[in-house]
């Protein structure tokens, strides 16, 4: 795993708010401290340039209520140079007391700012919104003494849309991890699925355009292909939206392979599909539009630790897999 771009604390000017508006003491005199790194990785998304966001303050609420804040000065940084297993520091090395937190959160520069989160694509620069002009991070406990690192996962495909003109960021497909506690997925895709599907549905092709060929990682209580639903909102029957989504992408040797960096360590199931270029995160696309899921490739357990977990999807670069999945 790979931390790039480490901001050194003595740049982020810190302070804390008491509950009652009085400033408490200084955390460098608080004898019982722990450490804190928090870092920001991405999903890889396909025809956006740059995702940029500006982050103003680290904000979080210890078990007495009193409110900690920290100012980040309006931090730069392009969500598209962070995919997979790398990742940005942005707050590296910061000394808060030993406790309990709670409603943990950057804020981010509203949209009515000059300088606030935008994106590229090819008709230009764009606001991005972003729901409640935040990204949360969850709750933790941090001991006298402990180095603490936590990982934020920002998946544009789950959690970025275009509605009524606008761009808007939601907080669906945005989670975070301890690091001790996640690991990375390395899959290889047979291209007899790729092939198959492309060929079942080749009346979905875009115009003018290639299929979007995209791994779809569930929960472990996910058993089957037809419990498998596309990115959306909110879920009316019992298929199961995925926990995470990565594209697949074929390098110069013909190989088809996914990777998903920062999940929480456990089991999940691995679906495919050459539709998600008809799956948008914010409706359903399984009863109300094309998508669908192709096949299933069986489960696979993430180790912990920040190791790299490798699947093979059918028969992976054998190429000759038919439809079956394993683990």
């Amino acid at each position: 795993m790979r931390m790039l771009f480490a901001i050194p604390i003595t740049a982020i000017s810190l302070f804390t708010v008491g509950c009652g508006g009085s400033d408490s003491s200084s955390p460098q005199e608080d004898p019982l401290l722990g450490t804190l790194n928090i870092a920001i990785s991405d999903a890889p998304m396909a025809h956006v340039d740059k995702v940029e966001l500006v982050l103003q303050k680290l904000v979080m609420t210890d078990s007495l209520g009193k409110l900690h804040q920290y100012d980040l000065n309006n931090h730069h940084l392009d969500l598209l140079n962070y995919q997979g297993m790398e990742s940005h520091l942005v707050v590296e090395g910061l000394r808060v007391p030993a406790g309990h937190y709670k409603d943990v959160h950057f804020i981010v520069a509203d949209k009515t700012d000059s300088y606030g989160c935008s994106i590229e694509n090819s008709n230009g620069r764009h606001p991005l919104n972003i729901e409640e002009s935040r990204l949360p991070l969850h709750d933790f406990v941090i001991d006298s003494k402990q180095m603490m690192s936590i990982t934020m996962e920002i998946n544009l495909y789950q959690s970025m849309h275009l509605t009524s003109g606008e761009y808007h960021l939601s907080h669906r497909g945005v989670y975070s991890v301890d690091n001790r506690e996640m690991g990375h997925l390395i899959g290889e895709v047979d291209p007899q699925w790729i092939a198959d599907c492309e060929t079942k549905h080749i009346d979905k092709a875009p115009l003018g355009s290639h299929f979007t060929h995209m791994a779809y990682l569930y929960s472990s209580d996910v058993t089957h292909l037809e419990q498998m639903a596309d990115i959306s909102p909110t879920r009316t029957d019992n298929k199961h939206s995925p926990f995470a989504v990565s594209p697949i992408h074929q390098d110069h040797q013909g190989n088809w392979s996914f990777s998903a960096g920062f999940l929480p360590a456990g089991e999940y199931r691995v679906g495919y599909s050459c539709l998600a270029h008809l799956d948008d995160p914010a409706t359903d696309d399984i009863n109300q539009g094309e998508f669908s899921l192709f096949s299933e490739a069986g489960l696979v357990n993430v180790a912990d630790d920040g190791q790299q977990t490798h699947h093979q999807c059918g028969n992976g670069h054998g190429g000759h897999g038919g439809h079956g999945g394993h683990g």
